[in-house]
Parts: structure tokens; sequence; C-alpha cells
């Protein structure tokens, strides 16, 4: 869907005219060349009237990203959905098919490091990763690159968490901590933070059990600061699994067992499948 295609969407689901949606800030017939893609519309005007009929605009760039990306970026974005998909249903088959399409096929060296440790990790060969990748993956998260504002490298440590000494993740997570309390975030970035630092307890929880060995850093402070701010309900996914978590550290496994069996009840079970037990 293009800006205009988007625009004439947003404006019937308002029960607004053409004249309605641009007043004062373009001209009907100028607005309406917008609509059919005749004309282009500048940022400034098309934020204008997003803004004054309070239209969600996470929402509206939603509808329109696909028109505007190439198609290698759509082809890895389908490619990194399935994936997702793979690991929360723990199909290794499907998983390796995806990450191995994306290894071979894609330019972005990020995304490939990504599917390559993603792989190995659920193949129990993160051993066989060699020490030219642990590099490359290191390398990114150097103090000049801003990795804790930039969506693609915040992806790469959710993914590469097992291959990072425990020192150094609670370094990389005591950034993020203090990072995500000086600031307001919007919700897509939030819950970027969080689906990184659940992946955080995940991996300091499965290194307690086969160290026998509490890694807890950062660990309560992670859980307090996710139980703070997932209130809103959009976000209460988030602060199940932490209240999960925090069975399985205490070893109340029969508490943990009973907030699946709840999720079970009310159809969230996908969301759980890839939780550790």
């Amino acid at each position: 869907m293009d800006i205009g295609q988007a625009l004439r969407k947003e404006r019937l689901d308002l029960g607004l005219t053409q004249q309605q949606m641009c007043e004062g800030i373009l001209s009907r017939p100028f607005y309406a060349k917008v609509e059919s893609g005749q004309y282009r519309i500048n940022a400034e005007s098309l934020f204008e009237i997003l803004f004054s009929h309070q239209v969600d605009v996470v929402e509206f760039l939603n509808l329109t990203q696909e028109n505007y990306l190439s198609e290698e970026l759509k082809a890895e974005n389908q490619l990194t959905i399935k994936i997702n998909q793979a690991v929360n249903t723990k199909n290794i088959k499907l998983l390796k098919l995806y990450c191995q399409q994306i290894v071979n096929t894609s330019n972005n060296e990020v995304l490939k490091l990504r599917a390559s440790i993603t792989l190995a990790y659920f193949m129990g060969e993160l051993d066989k990763v060699d020490e030219e990748t642990k590099t490359k993956i290191k390398a990114e998260f150097d103090e000049g690159r801003n990795w804790t504002s930039r969506p693609e490298l915040l992806r790469l440590l959710a993914n590469t968490m097992p291959l990072w000494s425990q020192d150094e993740l609670d370094f990389l997570i005591g950034r993020l901590l203090t990072k995500a309390k000086k600031e307001e975030f919007s919700d897509l970035m939030m819950e970027r933070y969080l689906r990184l630092m659940e992946n955080y307890l995940v991996i300091c929880y499965e290194r307690k059990v086969q160290k026998k060995k509490i890694y807890s850093n950062h660990v309560n402070e992670v859980m307090n600061y996710i139980i703070e701010v997932t209130k809103p309900f959009h976000l209460m996914i988030y602060r199940i699994e932490v209240f999960y978590l925090k069975a399985l550290f205490s070893g109340q496994k029969d508490g943990a067992k009973k907030i699946k069996q709840s999720l079970k009840k009310i159809g969230y079970e996908k969301e759980f499948a890839s939780w550790p037990e």
C-alpha cells in the first residue's frame, strides 16, 4: 500500500471527507491527487495530517512499509518471521532450512551472523563457532557504535547471547539497564528491550542449571525492571514470563507449571512453547 492509499484508508476509517482530512494543511484538489497517487506529499504535511486526526503513526507506517522495501529486504523479513516461528515451535528441521537460506543468499552481514548463531545454538553446536565469527560479533558492540539504540544490533545481541561469557553479558545488560531507566521508549523499542532482557534471563537460568551456579549479577534487577514497565495490558505476556522464570530460579517448578497450565487454558500455548523447563 502506498502513502496515498494508506491515507485514503485512514480517512475512510475516520469517516471524513477529503476536505475534512486536509483542512488547513493542503488544498482538497492537491490532496485528492495524493490519494490517487498522482502527486507526492512532503513529510511535514503528511505528519500534520496524521497528527491532526490522531492517526496511529506506527500503524500507518506498517501499512506502507512493504511498498517501499527492496525485494531483498522483503525476502529477509519473511525469512526472519519464519525463523522466529520455527524457534517458537522448536522445529529444528525448518529452522535449519531458513537459517541456511539466509547464510547462503543474504548480503546483510548482521542478519547472517544472527542466523548462523541461532542455528548453532539450537543444534547444540556453539562450540563449533570459529573465533573469526566471534570476533566479528563482538566488534559490533564497541563503545562508539551506539548499539543500545540500533535495532539490528539489539537483535544480534539477543541471538548471540550464548556465545558471550557471563561477565561480558552482564556488562552489556548493565548498559541496557542504565539506558532503559533514563529514557522514554516507544512501544516498539520497549518490546525490543523486553525481548532482549528476557533472553538474558533464559540464558542465565540455563547456565545455572548446567553449571549448578547462580548467575545473579543483574537477574533480579532485570526482573524488577520488567515487572515495573509491563503494567500496560499489551505487555502482559512479558510480565507473565518473568513470574514464570522467577519460579524456575527459586526452584518452584510446580508454580512454573501452573503458570503454563493457566496460559494453555486460555489459548496461549504458542506464546510459551519456547520457554525453558
